[in-house]
């Protein structure tokens, strides 16, 4: 008997791991994810109370965590095998205690407002997890729940209402109702009609949404802007060597070259595409950059957008901020920038907002600064950078505004429709996931784009160091692509779009209300447990419990 039960809580603290990760793409059995919390809600019910139920529920989340991001291990390993192994389990064990907390207020709510009630403050709770994921400083929203239907997006098209919320939502209720459903005690078919219906009818909803984008964005013929879209793949670990700066420059330009026509608008590279640490108040002293004003004046027609690392000095008596850096008594910030060079030889920045923590920033650092030890070094991109305090499109006068997003920012939906609602036409994603190796990171991380260019109804051109580069079509399509680790160019033909979204114009409203409301349960959990006598909880839960059979 005991050993049963021993084995039986193993199959339920590992297998919501394991479906979810079946369900993640670039795996194409997203439907699992409708069940994936299942196992978890069994685990709940079955050690409620037990002295050990904390840590046993901890264990599982953590093990989802493992399963699903252990590529995380490849940003550093080349370097410090020891050093990487170290960060990414730091990494996982502190995801996994925030994901904890939903649990623990579910945990809670069992016992002051019945099961029935519980079920829906853990709905709320898992939704203010995930905002909070993509709005605080330690983000880490990799593991959103809408994002399982990004490979699948066809099923998910009402998206551009609702975002990547409007997903985790649909798979959180349906887990809850197919819980409540394996939980009772009725054996009629009819029982499994309710979470039947919630799979199901969303998918339905879907089909008028596709056609519709469809028929406003293909149906009815607008300009193309041809777009290179050039991918060096070069080493990321080796580039920031002195001997490579300025040639890995010229090789990409090189390439671009070759395939450049007469009607050729945009010349895109990937993220840090430029080594050459650039001083952003005398550009012109820089090897690289006179590279690329020539190469533009050389071909008048096109405007080249490039990633590029650069800084600045903070001029004497200025106000700095935290992640200001030191050198002979001068303070200066550094940035991953996008740059634009027109064909004026003019150039526009913009520096990264959605740093990644743990290599571009220390989260809150006048609180962590002890931690620094922990920070990645992404061959070369390491400590904290300075940041753009808001979005900033690249207007290319006659031709399509287009936002730069770089890298982490294409997987934040609020982040990418904010550049929508400051006019982008098109979403650019500059990009480097060379660290990752050959795992499922850098093909998520495509797949999310996809995502992105539903919400907001924009097509996705994605210029990567060591692929995937592709275009996106405004129905999440992936319409031409390269492999991953191979240099070569894509030549893409682009359509701009000017209509707002729904979400595009509200942006994470799912997140906002869920957050607005799980504050009040949390606050009436509270009233509750102070004005309901020790007696009349026992009493209220096996009532409570009487109406879930």
């Amino acid at each position: 008997m005991i050993q049963n039960r021993k084995l039986k809580l193993t199959l339920l603290t590992l297998l919501p791991g394991i479906l979810f990760w079946l369900a993640w793409p670039p795996r194409d059995l997203f439907f699992l994810g409708f069940i994936a919390f299942v196992p978890l809600l069994l685990l709940e019910k079955e050690t409620h109370n037990t002295r050990r139920s904390g840590w046993i529920m901890y264990a599982a989340l953590l093990f989802w965590n493992i399963i699903l991001s252990w590529w995380v291990y490849y940003a550093e390993a080349p370097n410090s095998v020891t050093h990487s192994l170290l960060i990414t389990f730091v990494m996982m064990a502190a995801n996994a205690a925030v994901m904890y907390l939903p649990w623990w207020g579910y945990r809670k709510a069992r016992k002051i407002l019945g099961d029935g009630k519980a079920l829906l403050v853990f709905v709320m709770l898992w939704l203010v997890f995930e905002h909070l994921h993509l709005n605080w400083q330690i983000t880490w929203p990799w593991f959103t729940l809408g994002n399982i239907f990004a490979k699948h997006n066809e099923v998910v098209q009402w998206y551009e209402i609702t975002g990547t919320l409007g997903g985790s939502l649909w798979v959180l209720w349906a887990n809850v109702l197919i819980f409540k459903t394996v939980t009772s005690e009725s054996k009629k078919w009819t029982t499994w009609l309710k979470p039947a219906l919630v799979i199901i009818v969303p998918m339905l909803i879907s089909i008028p949404f596709y056609f519709s984008a469809f028929e406003r964005f293909f149906m009815y013929e607008s300009d193309e802007y041809e777009t290179i879209l050039v991918q060096p793949n070069i080493d990321p670990n080796l580039k920031w060597e002195d001997g490579q700066k300025v040639s890995n420059l010229k090789k990409m330009l090189a390439m671009a070259e070759k395939e450049i026509t007469p009607n050729t608008e945009y010349v895109v590279m990937p993220e840090t595409a430029v080594v050459e640490y650039v001083d952003e108040d005398q550009m012109d002293n820089f090897e690289s950059v006179r590279l690329l004003k020539a190469f533009a004046k050389k071909h008048p027609q096109i405007h080249i957008i490039t990633g590029i690392s650069t800084y600045n000095w903070y001029d004497k008596g200025e106000k700095m901020q935290p992640t200001a850096r030191e050198t002979n008594g001068q303070y200066y910030e550094s940035y991953n920038t996008a740059m634009e060079v027109s064909p004026s030889g003019e150039t526009d920045l913009y520096h990264k907002m959605k740093l990644v923590p743990g290599a571009e920033k220390m989260p809150y650092p006048e609180v962590l600064s002890f931690l620094k030890f922990l920070q990645l070094d992404l061959g070369g991109i390491s400590g904290s950078l300075g940041r753009d305090p808001y979005p900033k499109n690249f207007d290319a006068g006659d031709k399509p505004d287009v936002a730069p997003l770089i890298c982490y920012e294409s997987v934040f939906p609020g982040h990418v429709a904010d550049f929508t609602r400051r006019g982008a036409e098109i979403l650019l994603v500059i990009t480097n996931d060379g660290w990752w190796q050959d795992t499922d990171g850098y093909k998520q991380h495509m797949y999310y784009a996809c995502l992105r260019a539903i919400e907001n109804r924009r097509e996705v051109l994605r210029s990567a160091n060591t692929g995937i580069s592709c275009r996106i079509d405004e129905l999440g399509q992936i319409q031409e692509r390269t492999e991953w680790w191979e240099p070569t160019v894509l030549k893409v033909k682009a359509k701009k779009q000017t209509r707002l979204t729904f979400y595009s114009r509200y942006g994470d409203y799912i997140g906002r209300f869920a957050s607005f409301i799980g504050i009040f349960f949390l606050i009436g959990m509270l009233v509750k447990s102070i004005t309901l006598p020790k007696k009349g909880i026992v009493e209220h839960n096996k009532h409570s419990l009487r109406k879930w059979k």
